[in-house]
């Protein structure tokens, strides 16, 4: 770390410093630590018994614009969509601004779309006993088939007379185990759709228009620990194509960055506070988050380590 400076060719004029990290927070963590004198009682604090919690990304900057979203998932696509809209809000030209906005709303509405599939199909006993009745029903056909046709005639002549003894034939375990299998493919399905919704980002933004129009940016040096989706081989590659420098911080060090501290400040802030809802519980981090990355003291110590 002590040797960023001289490997990499830091300037803190000519590059855009940030600072990069995603987190979560819940109404009922217990995490927060209030001071109280010894002589008096322990502070009392009034929560609500209801749930809420929110998934963040943030990038924090002490010499360009920093930027905080809230997101429902932390994948791969959430992590190269996000770097698209550090990129964006630090771009000189804005006409190249407003071009990658409408690129990312294109994705984002995609990428909606794919999760809200699972949350809205439900798997009910009735339409899964249908099924496996349809489909017991046709393997009996298929085995009686081997007889002759005048036999699966004669099924299907009866079927109304038959279907109801294959229906009494399905079991509750039977039922359960299918909708878990329907569950478990709806999963990968959902999984391989952002991929491929991730890999068509990527080669979107690779290609020589869009890498044309951030050459003429002013380069991002971007700090990030080693989680997986950083370290991802689509986020490196969007990243070069969005004149993103990528720094990883030393393995098991990640409150080097600046940015752990701005999130310990906020979940501090918001211990102490009753959260209504989950609108007000954004609206109050969104404000700390503006608040505390107006000035770069968080971000003093580090650049004076090793940047300055």
């Amino acid at each position: 770390m002590n040797s960023l400076k001289k490997t990499f060719n830091l300037s803190y004029d000519d590059q855009i410093f940030i600072f990069l990290d995603q987190t979560g927070f819940q109404n009922k963590c217990n995490s927060g630590k209030l001071w109280f004198k010894p002589e008096l009682k322990k502070n009392i604090i009034i929560r609500n018994p209801d749930r809420f919690k929110i998934n963040a990304f943030g990038s924090y900057s002490p010499n360009g614009n920093s930027i905080l979203q809230f997101r429902q998932t932390s994948k791969t696509l959430d992590m190269m969509t996000f770097l698209g809209e550090t990129r964006k809000i630090n771009t000189i030209h804005q006409n190249t601004a407003n071009e990658l906005e409408i690129l990312l709303n294109k994705y984002y509405h995609k990428q909606n779309r794919i999760i809200e599939v699972p949350e809205n199909v439900k798997f009910t006993k009735k339409e899964i006993r249908k099924e496996l009745t349809e489909r017991k029903f046709d393997d009996l056909k298929s085995r009686i088939s081997i007889l002759g046709t005048e036999y699966t005639s004669l099924l299907d002549k009866y079927r109304d007379k038959i279907y109801p003894f294959v229906v009494l034939n399905i079991t509750d375990k039977e039922i359960a185990n299918e909708k878990v299998l329907k569950r478990e493919n709806l999963k990968k399905w959902r999984i391989q759709s952002e991929i491929k919704l991730a890999q068509d980002l990527e080669k979107v933004i690779g290609n020589d228009y869009w890498t044309d129009k951030f050459k003429k940016e002013k380069e991002i040096t971007l700090f990030l620990d080693n989680a997986p989706i950083h370290k991802a081989v689509l986020t490196k590659k969007i990243a070069k194509s969005l004149n993103i420098n990528l720094i990883y911080l030393p393995k098991y060090a990640s409150d080097l960055n600046p940015i752990e501290r701005l999130w310990y400040t906020i979940k501090n802030k918001l211990s102490t506070k009753f959260i209504e809802n989950i609108e007000y519980l954004k609206d109050n981090f969104l404000t700390y988050f503006n608040k505390y990355t107006q000035t770069d003291s968080l971000a003093k110590q580090f650049l004076k380590k090793f940047i300055i």
